[in-house]
């Protein structure tokens, strides 16, 4: 990352932002957008899941969200990491015919 991107980044945590008579916080703004972003690579895991078990008749036999990244994306069903793996928790139960996944 640049010095001027870092600095810019620097000045706007913790900032007010008004637009039209509305004041967001910066902080609530990228919150906001993290949690969007996450529930969308929960439902894209889910579906790589979904892929996954058609071709192997189970579910990945991995705990953890890190490990589950990374065997998707060894394997194929996933090409773009998310951001950050360590927000999904995933285990596969029932010898691999079910499996939990959320977000931590």
């Amino acid at each position: 990352m640049n010095t001027l991107l870092q600095t810019t980044l620097a000045l706007l945590i913790g900032s007010v932002i008004t637009v039209n008579g509305i004041t967001a916080h910066v902080d609530d703004i990228t919150a906001s957008a993290k949690s969007a972003v996450n529930g969308a690579n929960v439902h894209q895991m889910a579906t790589a899941l979904e892929l996954y078990y058609s071709d192997h008749n189970s579910y990945p036999a991995v705990s953890g969200g890190e490990e589950l990244v990374n065997t998707l994306e060894h394997d194929g069903y996933i090409m773009n990491r998310p951001l950050d793996a360590s927000v999904f928790a995933y285990s596969a139960k029932d010898n691999g015919q079910n499996y939990s996944l959320k977000l931590n």
